[in-house]
């Protein structure tokens, strides 16, 4: 491992932009840096000609190293390594279709000046970066880890985090993760905080309109000691296009969604938590929450939780295919029965049905019992009822036929 400083503004392929201490102190550099050499700006500016894989990006300041400096990158390329922003580290200018891979997590710093962007995007290409990235560590200055220029898109897959600087509400001198100028497009894989001072450090603020984002992840305010000044995980605007695959969650007095007056439309697809002293997971006029959310936790005047379920969810009553037909219960009566139970009288005898069990017979056993059974003498006395007063052709051949019984009765008349 060396440490690499620049010593003359000039591309990074050239080897007279570089010494490194791999001696023991800074000499010209004989190779470029790599996979395991830090490299510093030292007050220049280096044009990122070729692809680059090193440990660390820097513009700090160490022995033998002055702070400043940065990185130009005009075209596509492919950067791996952490990168470290005392002051704007790297601008990336390259426009469309150029496509800018960077690899690597941004820490974050205590910056000494405002306006400090680690990675500044202001041409519309594409940059597609993988690692966690933080604004600051401290609140001594106002720094953005990355800004998204108009036209430009970055899809992140990795956390973003705000700041701490004291500043006011929506002062531009805030510590956010990532800034979105208009017309810009971001795309998120990973979870969004909020800043942990007390001013407007947001993890994704919207700057102008139009932009288009999408986050697939987690939302969470982490907190601040004055409600007029919230550290939400994302700030909104006027008007965006937005959509949240993932939970809201406030933390004291940080919503994870905040922008009373932005007309952008925002659809949720997770649940929504507010903080444990009742603030607000979302202060947002248009949020729209999909089937996918199931539950929204508020608090009670005594700050109990009091959590509100969306329909079909297990909250300890029964399923709807569980319950008869037509009634109608739940929290709400907003569910309804679908369970068809037969009366007793459609069910075979015995077989338990409902609170009772079934009265038919509807097999042979049951009807042979029946029939030589409590049913033998009424079934009797119905069909000689039937016999004997009936105007039908059959019956009244019947009642006319001789049977042992009246053939009984004729002979003892004789006797």
């Amino acid at each position: 491992m060396a440490n690499y400083k620049a010593v003359a503004n000039g591309n990074w392929s050239a080897l007279a932009t570089w010494q490194d201490d791999s001696t023991g102190s800074y000499v010209a550099s004989t190779v470029l840096p790599g996979a395991s050499d830090v490299v510093y700006f030292n007050n220049f500016t280096v044009q990122m000609d070729v692809d680059v894989t090193v440990l660390e990006i820097r513009n700090d300041s160490a022995t033998g190293v002055t702070q400043g400096g940065a990185g130009v990158i005009s075209t596509s390329r492919t950067v791996n390594a952490d990168l470290y922003h005392r002051i704007s580290l790297i601008a990336i200018t390259a426009t469309s279709p150029d496509v800018v891979n960077i690899t690597g997590n941004m820490p974050g710093t205590a910056g000494p000046t405002y306006n400090v962007i680690g990675l500044s995007i202001s041409g519309n290409c594409t940059v597609n970066y993988v690692g966690d990235v933080r604004s600051s560590t401290n609140n001594s200055a106002a720094i953005r880890a990355i800004n998204v220029g108009a036209g430009a898109t970055l899809n992140l897959t990795g956390d973003v985090y705000a700041g701490g600087v004291n500043a006011p509400v929506g002062n531009f001198n805030s510590s956010d993760g990532i800034r979105l100028d208009s017309n810009s497009t971001l795309n998120i894989v990973g979870n969004v905080y909020g800043g942990f001072q007390n001013a407007g450090n947001s993890g994704v603020r919207l700057i102008g309109t139009n932009q288009t984002i999408s986050i697939t992840g987690n939302l969470n305010g982490l907190g601040s000691t004055s409600i007029s000044a919230p550290n939400p995980a994302v700030l909104l605007n006027s008007t965006a296009v937005f959509s949240i695959t993932g939970n809201l969650t406030a933390g004291q007095n940080a919503p994870a969604l905040y922008g009373p007056t932005a007309t952008t439309e925002v659809q949720v697809f997770g649940n929504v938590q507010n903080a444990s002293n009742g603030y607000m997971a979302t202060i947002a006029p248009y949020v729209y929450l999909d089937a996918a959310v199931t539950q929204w936790e508020f608090r009670k005047s005594n700050l109990n939780t009091n959590t509100l379920y969306t329909p079909g969810v297990a909250t300890g009553h029964p399923a709807e295919a569980n319950v008869r037909t037509g009634t109608v219960y739940g929290p709400t009566n907003n569910l309804t029965g679908t369970c068809a139970v037969p009366p007793s009288g459609s069910v075979a005898l015995g077989v338990p049905v409902d609170n009772t069990v079934g009265t038919a017979y509807v097999d042979a056993t049951s009807l042979a019992n029946a029939l030589t059974g409590s049913l033998a003498a009424p079934l009797a006395t119905s069909l000689f009822t039937e016999i004997s007063g009936s105007s039908d052709p059959l019956a009244e051949r019947m009642r006319n036929q001789s049977t042992v019984q009246t053939t009984g009765a004729q002979l003892a008349g004789l006797l």
